[in-house]
């Protein structure tokens, strides 16, 4: 029985003992940056983005400017990549949105992938109906929306019965342009000009 006893008490002191070291290792890991090393992949949430981020590949994108006239903060470029060895190829838009309260703002960027073109057309089609709708009611402030997995974000916000487009550009750091609602017609028809020029190439 006192064996018994002096073996239980043996091996208490042994894991006290040992307690500390433990935490000290785990304390040491945390402490230690290579531990916390996480490989991140890039984002790239659109077939165009896809094909331009591959890696040893020949590819050529060719850029179509459609000429709007939005002023210097919005830029749209009808965009075809091909990849030259498979022959691959991938159509869409490239939205650029500058800031204008800040020159020194990179531009934002936002790819959208032709199938996303055509949802977008359609989108913009029900928000300038339902827009026209907002006049003639009682809310003090409604937002509609429209998002693409590229990051474009387009908006129609009324408050106090005056409406306003916002238009943003890029999944991190987005950059924001706004314009009045009756430009909405003029952009979409800059969506589906590209979406003409498209289908020809």
């Amino acid at each position: 029985m006192r064996a018994l006893v002096l073996r239980a008490v043996t091996l208490a002191a042994v894991g006290l003992s040992a307690a500390p070291l433990c935490t000290v290792a785990s304390a040491q890991t945390r402490r230690d940056p290579r531990s916390l090393a996480i490989a991140v992949e890039p984002i790239t949430p659109t077939r165009i983005e896809s094909l331009l981020a591959a890696e040893n590949r020949v590819l050529v994108a060719d850029y179509y400017r459609i000429d709007m006239r939005f002023g210097p903060n919005l830029r749209i470029d009808a965009v075809i990549v091909e990849d030259v060895d498979s022959r691959t190829r991938v159509k869409g838009v490239r939205v650029q949105v500058r800031d204008p309260e800040n020159r020194s703002h990179q531009d934002g960027t936002s790819f959208i992938d032709i199938e996303e073109l055509i949802q977008l057309s359609h989108g913009l089609a029900s928000m300038e109906e339902l827009a026209g709708k907002w006049m003639n009611d009682e809310r003090q402030t409604t937002e509609s929306t429209f998002t693409t997995a590229g990051g474009f974000r387009l908006a129609i916000r009324q408050s106090a019965r005056i409406p306003r487009v916002y238009l943003s550009t890029g999944l991190i750091d987005p950059v924001i342009t706004s314009m009045d609602l009756p430009e909405l017609p003029s952009l979409r028809q800059g969506f589906d000009q590209a979406l003409a020029l498209l289908n020809r190439k």
